[in-house]
């Protein structure tokens, strides 16, 4: 009889029985999921912001040459002309 008793630990739920490694596994499996739908929100937040800078710039290249381009550089706003701007970027 204690030969029928597999040697892995299992955990029993009612009638779910896991055992120790294949918890193990899953723990793994969900770990390694939320990490790629962070990846995933990291990347899908890149793709806005580079959406958003490449509208910008299609923006800036509509103005006329002796407007002065106001634009965010650290905590202030710096109002340059539009060669100065287009050299910035």
């Amino acid at each position: 009889m204690a030969a029928a008793v597999s040697s892995r630990k299992s955990f029993c739920d009612s009638d779910v029985h896991i055992s120790f490694e294949d918890q193990q596994k899953i723990n793994r499996f969900a770990r390694l999921n939320a990490k790629l739908e962070d990846y995933k929100d990291e990347l899908r937040l890149a793709q806005n912001d580079l959406q958003n800078i490449n509208d910008a710039v299609s923006e800036i290249e509509l103005f006329d040459d002796d407007v002065q381009i106001p634009y965010h550089l650290g905590e202030v706003f710096v109002h340059e002309n539009l060669d100065q701007t287009q050299v910035s970027k």
